[in-house]
């Protein structure tokens, strides 16, 4: 590890990745734990679900965020090598001060339009798509603009002249990926109820008040207190187990050569059991903490401690099992 971060190129790729998110997600949580909360927010920009994709709203938007993780796992696994070689662009100290002012712009202009919708609902309302097109191209703007002050637009030309194909390939695998996730998720209620169940007993030893049930439609619900949740199908861990199978098949491909095959096939039995575990601590974590903050954890944290507590997971799973199952060590 100590010797990859010797490259400079890749040590300041991780380091503008590291920024580029990081500001991504500061904002997002912003955005959810004050400002959307906020009266001024409420009264002039808060529009109607009229105006979002669908696969960007409620469950459907975690299944989208768990493909684009994803995708972009498996193209850093598929380029390691390139990218573990990349050659160290510069800062241009002006780029960045021009393009962060146009990334604030952009951001500001979303929220201009925003409440142009709300003044004139009725008219947004007869050209849905237009408006929802328009909305979310403000919302484009703002992480083009944001990732060329980060990254420095030599190294996104670079970038694209390089991996273009590799990028509409990857781009194709996010839709058919998010595709395959609706369809291993049919099998989302025998696991649902395992969660449930093994949930009920944990919570037990620590409340009093734990209730587990099978509703009318079909639907596990587990209750903590006041607290009732339904243990759906993005709860159920199925889309984290096809989540693991992909990338554990992709790193098969990748090493074929270099693996020990019988090694490999034991190591996916605990990896599997890993991953199970891994969502019972995460819906654990969700129903724990939706006892002091319920909105929170619901919406910010259901949607993004998933791919964060999994790539955790598999990053470590990875680390340590590769050592046993590669040839060289």
């Amino acid at each position: 590890m100590i010797k990859v971060f010797k490259n400079k190129g890749f040590r300041q790729f991780v380091i503008r990745t590291s920024v580029f998110f990081g500001i991504l997600f500061t904002l997002q949580f912003w955005v959810f734990l004050y400002f959307s909360k906020s009266a001024f927010f409420k009264k002039y920009l808060l529009i109607p679900t009229d105006f979002y994709f669908r696969m960007l709203q409620g469950l459907s938007k975690q299944d989208f965020l768990n493909s684009f993780i994803f995708v972009v796992v498996a193209f850093l696994l598929w380029r390691r090598q390139d990218i573990l070689n990349f050659k160290r662009y510069p800062q241009n100290k002006k780029q960045t001060v021009i393009f962060s002012l146009l990334a604030v712009v952009s951001l500001v202009l979303h929220y201009i339009f925003k409440h142009w919708v709300v003044v004139n609902l009725d008219f947004a309302l007869q050209h849905v798509t237009a408006v929802t097109l328009t909305k979310y191209s403000f919302n484009i703007m703002f992480a083009v603009f944001l990732a060329l002050s980060v990254y420095n637009s030599n190294f996104i030309k670079f970038f694209i002249k390089s991996y273009y194909k590799s990028i509409i390939f990857f781009t194709a695998v996010l839709f058919l990926y998010y595709r395959l996730i609706g369809w291993f998720q049919d099998s989302w209620l025998f696991f649902s109820t395992i969660v449930g169940k093994i949930l009920r007993y944990i919570f037990s030893m620590v409340f009093d008040n734990v209730v587990f049930y099978i509703a009318p439609d079909g639907s596990p619900i587990l209750g903590v207190n006041e607290f009732r949740v339904g243990i759906s199908k993005v709860c159920s861990g199925i889309d984290s187990l096809l989540f693991f199978i992909s990338l554990f098949a992709i790193l098969v491909v990748l090493n074929w050569k270099e693996l020990d095959k019988k090694r490999m096939a034991v190591l996916f039995v605990p990896g599997v059991i890993g991953t199970f575990i891994f969502n019972i601590i995460r819906v654990f974590l969700i129903i724990l903490i939706a006892q002091k903050y319920p909105d929170f954890a619901v919406d910010l944290f259901h949607t993004n401690a998933g791919w964060i507590l999994f790539l955790g997971y598999f990053i470590a799973f990875w680390h340590f099992g590769s050592k046993w199952v590669l040839k060289n060590g």
